[in-house]
């Protein structure tokens, strides 16, 4: 979900302004993903 916030210009929040659904058919790049186990990956990378 994306979603666009309005707010005034001193920054009052007034309310959603927009709201966006997507989804993908197809991830790009998990074959790669299975390969790495996040446990085991250090903070830092």
């Amino acid at each position: 979900m994306h979603s666009s916030l309005a707010v005034t210009v001193e920054g009052l929040p007034l309310g959603l302004a927009a709201v966006k659904f997507w989804t993908r058919k197809k991830f790009k790049g998990t074959a790669q993903l299975k390969k790495i186990n996040p446990t085991r990956v250090p903070i830092e990378k």
